[in-house]
Protein backbone atom coordinates (compact mmCIF):
# COMPACT_ATOMS: atom_id res chain seq x y z
CA UNK A 1 0.00 0.00 0.00
CA UNK A 2 1.39 3.42 -1.16
CA UNK A 3 1.11 6.23 1.25
CA UNK A 4 1.03 9.80 0.95
CA UNK A 5 3.37 12.33 2.94
CA UNK A 6 1.64 13.57 6.00
CA UNK A 7 0.84 16.64 4.72
CA UNK A 8 0.14 15.38 1.08
CA UNK A 9 -3.70 16.02 1.60
CA UNK A 10 -3.09 19.80 1.43
CA UNK A 11 -2.94 21.71 -1.96
CA UNK A 12 -0.16 24.50 -0.95
CA UNK A 13 2.38 21.58 -0.23
CA UNK A 14 1.64 20.10 -3.15
CA UNK A 15 2.49 23.11 -4.72
CA UNK A 16 5.12 23.56 -2.69
CA UNK A 17 6.71 19.90 -3.55
CA UNK A 18 5.95 20.75 -7.59
CA UNK A 19 7.40 24.11 -7.14
CA UNK A 20 10.76 22.45 -5.73
CA UNK A 21 10.29 19.87 -8.86
CA UNK A 22 10.24 22.35 -11.04
CA UNK A 23 13.24 24.07 -9.70
CA UNK A 24 15.28 20.95 -9.34
CA UNK A 25 14.85 20.64 -13.51
CA UNK A 26 15.77 23.89 -13.96
CA UNK A 27 18.97 23.94 -12.50
CA UNK A 28 19.93 20.49 -13.99
CA UNK A 29 18.82 21.81 -16.98
CA UNK A 30 21.03 24.57 -16.51
CA UNK A 31 23.64 23.30 -15.27
CA UNK A 32 25.27 22.65 -18.96
CA UNK A 33 25.11 25.87 -19.09
CA UNK A 34 27.08 27.14 -16.21
CA UNK A 35 23.85 29.18 -14.62
CA UNK A 36 21.47 29.15 -12.59
CA UNK A 37 17.88 29.76 -12.66
CA UNK A 38 18.77 32.96 -10.32
CA UNK A 39 20.73 34.45 -12.65
CA UNK A 40 18.60 33.48 -16.23
CA UNK A 41 15.79 35.16 -13.71
CA UNK A 42 17.72 38.31 -13.47
CA UNK A 43 19.45 38.97 -16.66
CA UNK A 44 15.52 38.19 -18.29
CA UNK A 45 14.77 40.79 -16.31
CA UNK A 46 17.43 42.97 -17.01
CA UNK A 47 16.86 42.24 -20.80
CA UNK A 48 13.15 43.40 -19.78
CA UNK A 49 13.95 46.66 -18.45
CA UNK A 50 17.21 48.17 -20.02
CA UNK A 51 19.60 50.18 -18.00
CA UNK A 52 18.13 49.00 -14.29
CA UNK A 53 19.81 49.80 -11.13
CA UNK A 54 20.81 46.77 -8.62
CA UNK A 55 17.95 48.79 -6.47
CA UNK A 56 15.58 48.60 -9.21
CA UNK A 57 16.20 44.59 -9.89
CA UNK A 58 16.10 44.26 -6.22
CA UNK A 59 13.11 45.47 -5.95
CA UNK A 60 10.92 44.02 -8.98
CA UNK A 61 12.54 40.74 -7.94
CA UNK A 62 11.82 40.64 -4.39
CA UNK A 63 15.43 39.72 -4.03
CA UNK A 64 17.46 40.77 -0.67
CA UNK A 65 19.65 43.29 -2.24
CA UNK A 66 23.00 41.89 -0.65
CA UNK A 67 22.32 38.67 -2.25
CA UNK A 68 21.27 40.25 -5.59
CA UNK A 69 25.10 42.20 -5.67
CA UNK A 70 26.65 38.48 -5.45
CA UNK A 71 24.28 37.33 -8.06
CA UNK A 72 25.38 40.18 -10.24
CA UNK A 73 29.28 39.57 -9.25
CA UNK A 74 28.41 36.32 -10.33
CA UNK A 75 27.14 37.11 -13.61
CA UNK A 76 30.39 39.76 -14.47
CA UNK A 77 32.76 36.64 -13.18
CA UNK A 78 31.12 35.02 -16.08
CA UNK A 79 31.28 37.77 -18.87
CA UNK A 80 26.83 37.48 -19.09
CA UNK A 81 26.89 41.16 -17.53
CA UNK A 82 28.66 44.08 -16.59
CA UNK A 83 27.73 47.22 -14.41
CA UNK A 84 28.46 50.49 -15.66
CA UNK A 85 28.00 54.16 -14.21
CA UNK A 86 24.69 55.54 -14.29
CA UNK A 87 25.31 58.63 -17.05
CA UNK A 88 22.67 60.67 -14.81
CA UNK A 89 23.68 59.69 -11.69
CA UNK A 90 27.50 59.00 -11.35
CA UNK A 91 27.09 57.76 -7.52
CA UNK A 92 24.85 54.85 -9.22
CA UNK A 93 25.35 51.77 -11.68
CA UNK A 94 22.98 50.19 -13.35
CA UNK A 95 23.46 46.33 -14.88
CA UNK A 96 23.00 45.71 -18.43
CA UNK A 97 23.33 41.66 -19.99
CA UNK A 98 26.29 41.61 -22.36
CA UNK A 99 26.05 39.55 -25.55
CA UNK A 100 27.28 36.21 -24.00
CA UNK A 101 24.68 36.98 -21.60
CA UNK A 102 22.36 37.34 -24.20
CA UNK A 103 23.11 34.24 -25.83
CA UNK A 104 23.08 32.32 -22.57
CA UNK A 105 19.79 33.69 -22.24
CA UNK A 106 18.40 32.69 -25.27
CA UNK A 107 20.00 29.08 -24.88
CA UNK A 108 18.63 28.65 -21.29
CA UNK A 109 14.87 29.64 -22.97
CA UNK A 110 14.89 26.83 -25.66
CA UNK A 111 16.40 24.22 -22.74
CA UNK A 112 13.96 25.52 -20.40
CA UNK A 113 10.83 25.51 -22.83
CA UNK A 114 11.79 21.86 -23.64
CA UNK A 115 12.24 20.92 -20.28
CA UNK A 116 8.73 22.38 -18.87
CA UNK A 117 6.76 20.75 -21.96
CA UNK A 118 8.21 17.43 -21.07
CA UNK A 119 7.78 18.00 -17.50
CA UNK A 120 3.60 18.92 -18.09
CA UNK A 121 3.39 16.25 -21.01
CA UNK A 122 1.44 13.84 -18.42
CA UNK A 123 -0.85 16.56 -18.65
CA UNK A 124 -3.05 17.33 -21.92
CA UNK A 125 -3.00 20.74 -23.13
CA UNK A 126 -6.20 21.97 -21.70
CA UNK A 127 -5.56 20.95 -18.12
CA UNK A 128 -2.14 22.99 -18.80
CA UNK A 129 -4.54 25.70 -19.90
CA UNK A 130 -6.43 25.17 -16.29
CA UNK A 131 -3.37 25.26 -14.13
CA UNK A 132 -2.05 28.51 -15.99
CA UNK A 133 -5.15 29.74 -15.17
CA UNK A 134 -5.63 28.97 -11.76
CA UNK A 135 -1.85 30.18 -10.57
CA UNK A 136 -2.22 33.60 -12.51
CA UNK A 137 -5.43 33.86 -10.04
CA UNK A 138 -4.11 32.70 -6.73
CA UNK A 139 -0.71 35.00 -7.85
CA UNK A 140 -3.21 38.27 -8.51
CA UNK A 141 -4.66 37.59 -5.18
CA UNK A 142 -2.32 37.06 -3.40
CA UNK A 143 1.01 39.08 -5.01
CA UNK A 144 -0.48 41.97 -6.01
CA UNK A 145 1.52 43.36 -8.92
CA UNK A 146 3.33 40.34 -10.04
CA UNK A 147 2.44 40.49 -13.63
CA UNK A 148 3.01 44.26 -13.87
CA UNK A 149 6.17 45.83 -12.68
CA UNK A 150 6.24 49.60 -12.42
CA UNK A 151 9.89 50.85 -12.90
Amino acid sequence: MERRPPMGDRTGYRLVKLGDAMLSLAEETLAPLGVKSKHVHVMETLLTYDGLSQQDVSRILGIDPNVLVGVIDELEDRGFAERRRNPEDRRRHLVHVTDAGREAVETSRRLLGAAEEAFFAVLDPAEVDTLRDASDRLLAAHRPGWQSVDC
